[in-house]
């Protein structure tokens, strides 16, 4: 199955959170992840698929609202959220697909949903050693120094 058949079937299946979990046949095995789940494949997938459509910025943002809704204060539910925004900052910054520099996901969301945001993240960073196969990756600290020399505009945990 295609990775743009994936975002589809998540969208008629009222699966969007399984999608940006990379859950069950929403996984995405990328060699250059050691084996998990490659949010940005995900992500290109949706993106080419939501560009085809109208109101494709509105349609990412109320999906984005969604699943960010269903999140928890979890190791894996934390790591998911940062991978997401990290996919959609690359994603802004190249202006790729049909985003430019003016969008803004997080400029989006309300109060209460940046907030939920800092938690995760700040769980995120205390609990980084739970993160499955953390100890083959970079440390949080030096991959949060990446993603905003990526142009990542927020300080993730004043959220």
């Amino acid at each position: 199955m295609t990775i743009i058949g994936k975002f589809e079937r998540a969208v008629n299946n009222n699966e969007i959170i399984a999608f940006f979990k990379g859950e069950g046949d929403y996984f995405s095995p990328n060699e250059f992840c050691w084996g998990n789940h490659s949010y940005m494949t995900n992500w290109m997938g949706m993106m080419a698929n939501l560009e085809k459509g109208e109101n494709f910025y509105q349609l990412l943002v109320k999906y984005f609202k969604l699943y960010l809704s269903s999140l928890k204060e979890d190791v894996l539910d934390a790591w998911g959220l940062f991978n997401n925004l990290k996919c959609f900052y690359i994603l802004q910054k190249d202006n790729s697909y049909f985003l430019t520099q003016h969008d803004d996901l997080i400029s989006e969301l309300t109060a209460e949903e940046k907030k939920k945001i800092g938690v995760l993240c700040r769980y995120l960073k205390d609990n980084f050693d739970k993160v499955p196969d953390s100890a083959n990756m970079r440390p949080f600290d030096e991959q949060i120094k990446i993603v905003k020399a990526n142009g990542f505009p927020y300080d993730l945990f004043s959220l």
